[in-house]
Protein backbone atom coordinates (compact mmCIF):
# COMPACT_ATOMS: atom_id res chain seq x y z
CA UNK A 1 0.00 0.00 0.00
CA UNK A 2 2.84 2.11 0.83
CA UNK A 3 4.63 1.91 -2.44
CA UNK A 4 1.39 2.20 -4.02
CA UNK A 5 0.21 5.58 -2.37
CA UNK A 6 3.74 7.11 -2.22
CA UNK A 7 5.86 5.63 -4.83
CA UNK A 8 8.24 3.03 -5.27
CA UNK A 9 11.83 2.51 -3.75
CA UNK A 10 14.56 0.62 -4.15
CA UNK A 11 12.87 -1.32 -0.84
CA UNK A 12 9.64 -2.36 -2.71
CA UNK A 13 11.31 -4.75 -4.71
CA UNK A 14 12.03 -6.60 -1.80
CA UNK A 15 8.35 -5.70 -0.52
CA UNK A 16 6.95 -7.55 -3.46
CA UNK A 17 8.95 -10.12 -3.11
CA UNK A 18 8.43 -10.75 0.06
CA UNK A 19 4.53 -10.13 -0.50
CA UNK A 20 4.55 -12.60 -3.29
CA UNK A 21 6.15 -15.25 -1.00
CA UNK A 22 3.32 -14.97 0.85
CA UNK A 23 0.56 -15.46 -1.63
CA UNK A 24 2.80 -18.88 -3.29
CA UNK A 25 3.49 -20.40 0.25
CA UNK A 26 0.67 -19.24 3.05
CA UNK A 27 -2.46 -17.79 1.31
CA UNK A 28 -5.20 -19.71 1.84
CA UNK A 29 -5.95 -19.38 -2.23
CA UNK A 30 -2.05 -20.64 -2.91
CA UNK A 31 -2.32 -17.81 -5.97
CA UNK A 32 0.56 -18.87 -7.44
CA UNK A 33 -0.01 -17.21 -10.67
CA UNK A 34 -0.34 -13.94 -8.63
CA UNK A 35 2.94 -14.88 -6.98
CA UNK A 36 4.78 -15.44 -9.49
CA UNK A 37 3.64 -12.06 -11.29
CA UNK A 38 4.89 -10.65 -8.16
CA UNK A 39 8.44 -12.02 -8.56
CA UNK A 40 9.04 -11.07 -11.80
CA UNK A 41 7.90 -7.32 -10.87
CA UNK A 42 9.92 -7.38 -7.80
CA UNK A 43 13.01 -8.76 -10.37
CA UNK A 44 11.97 -6.09 -12.98
CA UNK A 45 12.25 -3.00 -10.41
CA UNK A 46 15.26 -4.37 -9.36
CA UNK A 47 16.43 -3.48 -13.22
CA UNK A 48 14.72 -0.23 -12.97
CA UNK A 49 15.54 1.05 -10.08
CA UNK A 50 19.18 0.25 -10.14
CA UNK A 51 19.07 -1.86 -6.29
CA UNK A 52 21.53 -4.59 -7.38
CA UNK A 53 22.45 -4.57 -3.28
CA UNK A 54 19.04 -5.62 -2.88
CA UNK A 55 19.38 -8.25 -5.26
CA UNK A 56 20.48 -11.36 -3.12
CA UNK A 57 17.65 -10.60 -0.50
CA UNK A 58 15.05 -10.57 -3.66
CA UNK A 59 16.57 -13.83 -5.54
CA UNK A 60 16.37 -15.95 -1.99
CA UNK A 61 12.82 -14.53 -2.22
CA UNK A 62 11.97 -15.25 -5.43
CA UNK A 63 13.54 -18.18 -6.32
CA UNK A 64 13.21 -20.44 -3.44
CA UNK A 65 9.67 -19.43 -2.12
CA UNK A 66 7.68 -18.52 -5.79
CA UNK A 67 9.03 -19.74 -8.81
CA UNK A 68 9.84 -23.17 -7.29
CA UNK A 69 5.85 -23.03 -7.27
CA UNK A 70 5.35 -22.71 -11.21
CA UNK A 71 8.97 -24.29 -12.51
CA UNK A 72 11.38 -26.98 -12.08
CA UNK A 73 13.78 -26.45 -9.56
CA UNK A 74 16.99 -26.48 -11.76
CA UNK A 75 15.57 -23.18 -13.20
CA UNK A 76 16.18 -21.57 -9.17
CA UNK A 77 19.69 -22.96 -9.15
CA UNK A 78 22.09 -20.22 -11.05
CA UNK A 79 19.92 -17.12 -9.67
CA UNK A 80 20.48 -18.57 -5.83
CA UNK A 81 24.01 -18.62 -6.57
CA UNK A 82 24.67 -15.76 -7.99
CA UNK A 83 21.84 -14.03 -5.00
CA UNK A 84 25.64 -15.32 -2.86
CA UNK A 85 27.63 -13.90 -4.74
CA UNK A 86 25.94 -10.67 -4.52
CA UNK A 87 25.37 -10.81 -0.93
CA UNK A 88 29.26 -11.25 -0.34
CA UNK A 89 30.06 -8.73 -2.24
CA UNK A 90 27.19 -6.08 -0.30
CA UNK A 91 27.47 -7.34 2.62
CA UNK A 92 24.33 -8.87 3.08
CA UNK A 93 26.11 -12.48 4.94
CA UNK A 94 23.23 -13.26 6.28
CA UNK A 95 21.40 -13.38 2.52
CA UNK A 96 24.75 -15.03 0.67
CA UNK A 97 23.92 -17.96 3.98
CA UNK A 98 20.69 -18.53 3.05
CA UNK A 99 21.45 -18.55 -1.12
CA UNK A 100 23.55 -21.18 -0.06
CA UNK A 101 21.45 -22.94 1.48
CA UNK A 102 18.72 -23.03 -1.05
CA UNK A 103 20.82 -23.94 -3.78
CA UNK A 104 22.46 -26.85 -1.94
CA UNK A 105 18.75 -28.00 -1.04
CA UNK A 106 17.34 -27.52 -4.35
CA UNK A 107 20.52 -29.24 -6.48
CA UNK A 108 19.46 -32.27 -3.92
CA UNK A 109 15.67 -31.90 -4.52
CA UNK A 110 16.55 -31.51 -8.42
CA UNK A 111 18.20 -34.98 -8.69
CA UNK A 112 21.67 -33.86 -9.27
CA UNK A 113 24.14 -36.58 -8.38
CA UNK A 114 24.57 -36.81 -4.43
CA UNK A 115 28.61 -36.51 -4.87
CA UNK A 116 28.59 -33.21 -6.74
CA UNK A 117 25.57 -32.21 -4.25
CA UNK A 118 27.66 -33.36 -1.15
CA UNK A 119 30.95 -31.19 -2.53
CA UNK A 120 28.40 -28.28 -2.94
CA UNK A 121 27.53 -28.35 1.01
CA UNK A 122 31.37 -28.86 1.98
CA UNK A 123 32.38 -25.65 -0.43
CA UNK A 124 29.44 -23.37 0.85
CA UNK A 125 29.93 -24.86 4.40
CA UNK A 126 33.69 -23.93 4.48
CA UNK A 127 32.99 -20.58 3.02
CA UNK A 128 30.12 -20.05 5.67
CA UNK A 129 32.53 -20.61 8.37
CA UNK A 130 35.16 -18.22 6.36
CA UNK A 131 32.50 -15.52 7.54
CA UNK A 132 31.45 -17.01 10.88
CA UNK A 133 28.04 -18.30 9.65
CA UNK A 134 26.22 -21.78 9.56
CA UNK A 135 24.84 -23.01 7.04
Amino acid sequence: QISISCGLCKESAFAFAAFGSLMATVDINLDVISASRMGKLSLRLLEILQAEEYSAGVNCVVYFFIQTQVDHFRNSLEPLKHAYNVGLRFGEVHYAVVAARQFCLLSFHSGENLMIVLEKIQYYGEKMKEHKQEI
